[in-house]
């Protein structure tokens, strides 16, 4: 599997954490995993499209489209030889771009073109593109998109993510809020509709990404402590509702591509 990313650049960067291109000739006929994160995704497909499992049937992806916030594990497999390119957004950022409460894209996989044909017109261009030209055209797309419809971050909810992201969700949601100077409930309405989900959850999404980091050099009741758990059972419990697996029976499974999209 080839896998690499490039930051974005400009006006960009408000909205979007990274582009990515993964190539797989080969690719793995297991189910793959994909845990949470709290990180929308858009997904344009120059091959085979991944199937996912969607009540509980394996159903082909389109091929390009918005992942909306999952709040459960989502599984995937290949379909043949895999080649696509990607854009990670902010939390925040995907609602912006694309002009609409996020909340109603949450744990869904919407075709593109559903959801915005100019985006999905532009993109359908970089289809005769090398992949790493692909992403540079993409990065340069996204900036005119951007700047062409004039988007603007919401920065209280920026902020909000900011502080969940950097304190790997151990910062209570009633003191961001007061630390931003408006209720929990407003913070939590502005959250819902720019982010997708909840604050609170978005908050215990970070926290359970770092668990991955800390395992590696951590046993499992030590990791559980360093992450902010009140005990293991605590943490085998967010990897039942996150991962659908508890910690020692996901980490035998093939996760090729889970461990490609956790946070670094």
């Amino acid at each position: 599997m080839k896998y690499f990313e490039i930051q974005p650049s400009g006006a960009a960067a408000r909205f979007i954490k990274s582009y990515w291109a993964l190539e797989d000739d080969s690719p793995s006929l297991e189910a793959q995993r994909i845990i949470p994160d709290g990180r929308p995704v858009l997904i344009f497909n120059l091959d085979q499209p991944f199937e996912s499992l969607t009540a509980s049937a394996w159903k082909r992806q389109p091929q390009s489209f918005i992942v909306g916030q999952i709040t459960q594990p989502l599984l995937l497999r290949a379909n043949g030889p895999a080649k696509m390119l990607g854009i990670n957004f902010h939390p925040h950022g995907a609602s912006h771009v694309l002009g609409m409460p996020f909340n109603e894209l949450t744990d869904s996989a919407i075709a593109l073109d559903d959801i915005s044909i100019k985006l999905h017109r532009r993109l359908k261009r970089l289809g005769e593109s090398s992949q790493m030209d692909g992403l540079a055209a993409m990065d340069a797309a996204m900036n005119e998109i951007i700047l062409g419809d004039r988007h603007e971050v919401d920065f209280l909810v920026s902020a909000a993510v900011s502080m969940f992201e950097h304190s790997s969700g151990l910062v209570n949601v009633a003191n961001v809020a007061r630390m931003l100077g408006v209720s929990s409930r407003h913070l939590q309405r502005r959250f819902l509709e720019t982010v997708g989900i909840s604050p609170k959850l978005f908050s215990r999404m970070q926290r359970f990404q770092r668990v991955f980091q800390a395992m590696e050099r951590l046993n499992w009741v030590n990791t559980a402590i360093d992450c902010g758990y009140y005990d293991q059972a605590h943490l085998i419990k967010d990897f039942q509702e996150f991962a659908g697996k508890a910690p020692t029976a996901l980490m035998n499974e093939e996760i090729v591509l889970m461990r490609r999209f956790i946070k670094g």
